[in-house]
């Protein structure tokens, strides 16, 4: 059975940032407790507080029917009102990938305790790449996944790569979940010099959220 994954962004505007502290309090209260509700309807929910310049707050959901991310979209903006709106959404298919052996039960994967930072971006590639004899691309990600792994400083980061052909303006959206953004970032770095990232054509906008189970909002 499939599971979809969807990434959502808010932006919180100027009404919302001149309300008294004691106000901003009962709309956080109101969002943590329609998010622990809306957790029993899906495989997994996950909330950040972005650190982009033009979004406030992340969501990361999973479930195996698309309608109830909507729903959730649905009902968080009546949460919010007149205090923000979406401004991004990533919707994707989490599967196996077909270059690596299946290993962990999907829905287990997603089921873990959230990390202290999230990242997410769209990917997509060239389309030179999808003509390419399949055992090659796979022994040319097998040293994009090696790299990757070997790294002294890759261990902590979990990824999902997830797929949107046909479900959005990207082929993939890549998910992260770090403990540490400079070895993230260290680790990013150095995959910049295997071959895979010949064929990649964008990989904008870059989330990046940070994690805190008693705020929504502020």
């Amino acid at each position: 059975m499939a599971i979809y994954t969807y990434v959502l962004a808010y932006k919180l505007n100027g009404h919302f940032w001149s309300l008294p502290h004691e106000e901003k309090e009962v709309l956080n209260v109101k969002s943590i407790e329609f998010i622990n509700n809306y957790k029993k309807n899906i495989i997994s929910l996950k909330y950040y507080k972005s650190i982009r310049h033009d979004n406030d707050l992340l969501f990361w959901l999973s479930a195996y029917d698309p309608a109830d991310l909507e729903k959730f979209k649905e009902g968080f903006n009546s949460i919010i009102g007149i205090y923000g709106m979406t401004v991004y959404s990533m919707l994707s298919l989490y599967e196996h990938s077909p270059y690596m052996k299946e290993g962990k039960n999907l829905e287990d994967t997603l089921k873990t305790d959230p990390k202290k930072y999230f990242v997410a971006y769209p990917m997509s590639k060239d389309k030179e790449w999808y003509l390419i004899n399949y055992d090659e691309r796979r022994k040319i990600l097998a040293g994009h996944i090696g790299t990757a792994r070997n790294d002294g400083e890759s261990s902590g980061i979990l990824s999902y790569t997830t797929y949107s052909f046909g479900l959005g303006d990207q082929e993939f959206v890549v998910l992260y979940e770090v403990e540490d953004l400079s070895k993230w970032s260290h680790v990013t770095e150095k995959l910049r010099e295997v071959m895979a990232r010949k064929w990649i054509i964008n990989e904008s906008p870059i989330f990046v959220g940070i994690y805190d189970d008693k705020k929504v909002v502020v």
